[in-house]
Order: C-alpha cells, then structure tokens, then sequence
C-alpha cells in the first residue's frame, strides 16, 4: 500500500471498519471552467444526474459534471450551478407535487434547504482514493444502518454528538450528502429520497452519510478506538479477517468483553 496517500489509506480503512460495499467517493467543487477542464473524471455526452455519478464512483469511476452535464435541476441548484429559483423556494414546485400537505409546509421545507452559497462552475465525484496532490471538500459514504451507527460513534468519540441533522427524504444524495454538510461545516446523514432510489438504484438498505473532509482522519481514528467497548465478539472476528486480508495493521482486540455485555439486567436494591 502506498502510505504517502493518506486518501488511499483512509479509503482501506474506511472500507474494513465499516465493511463497505461500495467505494467512499469523494467530491471537490470545480469554481471555474478552467479548473473543469483541468479536473480528470468522465464527462458523460448524454449526461448523468449526481447522485447517478456518486453510485457509480461507488463502484470504481470517476465523473466531472456542469450544468450541461448533470441531469438533475435539483443537484444542479444545490451544488452552486444553478440559481435558486422562485418557483422551488416559494415551495410551489413540491405543492405541484403534491408531497406536501399545503403551500405552507412546502414554503417551510423549501425555506430549510441549504444550497451552496457560492457558485460552482461544476463538480468532480470520483474515489476516494483517487485524490493524491489534491483534496476531495465532502466524503459520501453509503452503507446499511448498523455501518452507519458505528460511523457515527466514531465521529462521538471525538467530536460529541452530532447535532442539527437535516432529513427530508428529498435532495438526499446532493443536499443532503453534499451541499448542506458544505454549508454548515459538519457530517450529515440521510435516508435518501425517491428520486435517487429510482435513478441510482441504492439498496433498500443502504442509507447515505455526507462528511466535510476536515472530519474524516477524527471518525476514522474514533472508530478505531471505539472498537472494544462497541462491538460484539463475532464482529471483531470478522474485522479481524478483514483487516488482514487488506494487508492493513491489526490491533490488540479485546474478544471478551464491550460496554454493553454487563449492562442489563434487574439493578440491585
């Protein structure tokens, strides 16, 4: 393994402690045209929405989509390439939609999206492991809910709780995987949305998680040190064959006990 790529490092690590299925992308915001052209990555002639990129990368590719290459409106507006439009943050668009029960819970909906305050001429989306002399901004994740939960215990560990979740069930993969954990500077998690689960196939399973890159070496060191206390003896056996199959360093693991394995019970007067 070549240890001078930390993003290389960070990806097999990420891979074994949550067991990944799919490949952690990472995406880097393109603010010019030149920077665009410059960036590697498949520019689809047809087109492709984000969140169809993000699984893809998942599996190995690498992407860079404008406005005329991303297929999704939505995306588009919430990664920064696309102005907000009065028609989406009046709420009227998803009234038209009917997946609000009035105008006033769709304005209320719409009026708590968080879109990128700054323009973007286009993004990047690609593996993580592919970014070497540069730097991925946001980390997407996607994995099942008991991955998840060990995430988020490792971003504990470190950082506390994690406060101010943003869930809808809309705009999950660009919103709420990309531009809203951009804007407010702090890991999100989503259920993913309909539109994504459609066009990019997800798992019924499989849950999202967008990270600030400035968070990744914390969660990925907090699940390191929360293995003992939070995992059962039959999953660090398996972490353990993990680990070692990916050539990547096993530490002293204790088999025997965790937090929780004295914890319940009738308490004694």
């Amino acid at each position: 393994m070549n240890k001078d790529n930390k993003y290389l490092i960070a990806e097999k690590a990420l891979t074994e402690l949550l067991d990944l299925k799919r490949i952690p992308v990472g995406i880097k915001f393109l603010k010019t045209k030149e920077e665009y052209e410059a960036a590697d990555g498949i520019e689809p002639i047809s087109g492709l929405p984000y969140c169809s990129a993000v699984s893809k990368a998942g599996m190995g590719k690498s992407y860079k989509l404008d406005v005329n290459h991303n297929r999704c409106a939505a995306a588009s507006t919430a990664l920064g390439m696309l102005p907000v439009s009065e028609y989406r943050i009046s709420g009227q668009m998803h009234v038209d939609f009917k997946v609000y029960r009035d105008i006033e819970v769709s304005r209320s909906v719409a009026h708590d999206m968080v879109y990128c305050k700054e323009d973007n001429f286009g993004v990047q989306i690609k593996p993580l492991d592919r970014y070497k002399n540069d730097a991925p901004d946001i980390v997407i994740l996607i994995l099942s809910p008991k991955w998840a939960m060990r995430l988020l215990q490792g971003y504990a560990y470190n950082f506390g709780q994690l406060k101010d979740i943003k869930m809808a069930g809309m705009c999950a993969i660009c919103q709420e995987c990309t531009s809203y954990p951009w804007v407010k500077e702090q890991p999100n998690i989503s259920m993913l949305c309909a539109g994504t689960r459609c066009v990019a196939q997800w798992n019924e399973n499989e849950l999202g998680v967008g990270i600030p890159r400035e968070f990744l070496g914390g969660i990925i060191e907090g699940i390191w040190k929360t293995i003992d206390p939070m995992e059962n003896k039959e999953s660090k056996e398996r972490l353990i064959i993990r680990l070692k199959e990916a050539g990547l360093e096993v530490p002293i693991i204790d088999l025997k006990h965790n937090y929780y394995s004295k914890a319940y019970g009738i308490p004694k007067e």
